[in-house]
């Protein structure tokens, strides 16, 4: 069996790889990579439309992204994925059509026919489930955002992708299932270097808090740029339960972007949630994805947010689109209010900018600086540097690692000591036996 790389390599976004043997294919995710300029896979046309099926990891663009591009190309692959996901995507995909027409430049590259082919298309499998593809797979609990999947392809001894893993429990999702047993394993490596730890969970609440409670006191606004999908429902369940046990002031947190949307598919997808999530549903009246103190602006200029301190979580996370834009041309010269970022920064984003120094930011034909206070509260849906190398030791019978999905790691000085590990660059092939 071979594997090319199309994505993904020694860069966080688009990841998309091709498995082939004989005349049988499949590929493992079909993302982008969002930035000041959208990049997609280095495959051509006439590549795409010789590839079989598509299984997709998660819901996150950028090992998603990337579909509705192969529909509109008249490709017509077998797509597989957990129901979550699917659920998930029909949201982000919409968005992405919605961005993406509004540029005069792109607008033809896909059109929402192709989005809603996807979703048709789209095969369902269920976590644990033999699915018959060309090469036979099974899905994963992968502990990152709802419905996200780690994919065991089931030949040559065990071919092990990762897609994006979280190994702590939160408050919606356990961890990722480990003890996988794989000859071969393509690891994400987010934060692969030795000084990204990533703090636990509780220390991140408490910080989040005092950050919050700090700024409202102040009188000022508290802006939480997050992503759609998995950030913001952590978030927002911790910033509900910190409101109830009296830890940050009461405000109104304000929900921005799709994030509303998702929460909905979060509750109708609870049976994929942690144990905690179901019992709250099942066992009293109490709707975990709904809170007294959420509330979306009735006021298309957002006076009603803007009058009186409060906490606005949104979209994006990186600052590339979206409402959050809006609050920071409005909130942003103001060193009372503050910006808190919860996520990963892709280089070249605004957040990246923020965070390593840059004080004045273009948006759109404005130039906006920056006095409002900055803060990193590290809450990331995917495994650390020593969890990364935790669950890699925990891979029954692995024999050799592809490291993916990150643009710097450490990690293969450690993993090389017992396993045969690769660093693979965009356009390479390697053999899997």
């Amino acid at each position: 069996m071979r594997i090319t790389f199309y994505g993904g390599a020694q860069e966080v976004g688009r990841s998309c790889m091709l498995l082939e043997k004989g005349k049988k294919n499949m590929m493992l995710d079909c993302g982008i990579k969002l930035g000041e300029k959208t990049e997609f896979p280095l495959m051509d046309d006439s590549e795409l439309k010789r590839i079989h099926d598509i299984v997709i990891s998660h819901a996150h663009l950028d090992h998603s992204g990337y579909l509705p591009h192969v529909y509109s190309k008249k490709a017509r692959p077998r797509v597989w994925m957990s129901k979550p996901t699917r659920d998930l995507l029909g949201i982000l995909l919409a968005d992405y059509h919605r961005i993406h027409y509004m540029d005069k430049v792109t607008r033809k590259l896909f059109t929402l026919k192709d989005v809603n082919m996807v979703l048709q298309d789209t095969r369902i499998v269920e976590f644990g489930q033999d699915a018959n593809a060309d090469h036979r797979f099974t899905l994963h609990q992968a502990g990152h955002i709802l419905g996200s999947s780690m994919i065991r392809v089931n030949e040559e001894g065990g071919i092990l992708y990762s897609g994006d893993i979280c190994m702590r429990r939160g408050r919606v999702l356990d961890r990722c299932e480990v003890g996988i047993s794989a000859r071969t394993l393509i690891l994400e490596t987010t934060y692969g270097r030795r000084d990204e730890l990533i703090p636990s969970y509780k220390e991140s609440s408490a910080k989040l808090a005092a950050e919050i409670t700090k700024t409202l006191n102040g009188g000022g606004h508290v802006l939480i740029p997050s992503f759609a999908v998995g950030r913001a429902q952590e978030i927002l369940l911790i910033l509900d339960s910190y409101m109830k046990s009296g830890a940050i002031p009461r405000a109104k947190i304000y929900i921005e972007g799709m994030i509303g949307k998702v929460m909905k598919v979060y509750r109708h997808n609870a049976y994929y949630a942690n144990e905690d999530i179901k019992r709250r549903i099942l066992m009293s009246e109490e709707d975990p994805f709904k809170s007294e103190y959420f509330h979306s602006s009735k006021d298309k200029e957002r006076k009603d947010v803007l009058k009186e301190p409060c906490i606005i979580v949104s979209t994006s996370g990186m600052l590339s689109g979206g409402p959050v834009l809006f609050y920071l041309k409005k909130l942003g010269d103001n060193p009372k209010n503050k910006m808190i970022f919860v996520g990963y920064q892709a280089e070249g984003t605004r957040g990246r900018k923020i965070l390593d120094g840059e004080r004045k930011i273009q948006v759109g034909e404005d130039t906006v600086d920056i006095k409002m206070k900055i803060e990193h509260v590290r809450m990331s849906g995917h495994a650390d540097y020593n969890e990364l190398l935790q669950f890699v030791r925990g891979v029954k019978g692995l024999k050799k690692v592809f490291l993916v999905h990150g643009e710097e790691s450490d990690l293969k000085d450690d993993l090389e000591k017992n396993y045969e590990v690769v660093i693979p660059r965009l356009l390479e092939t390697f053999k899997i036996r």
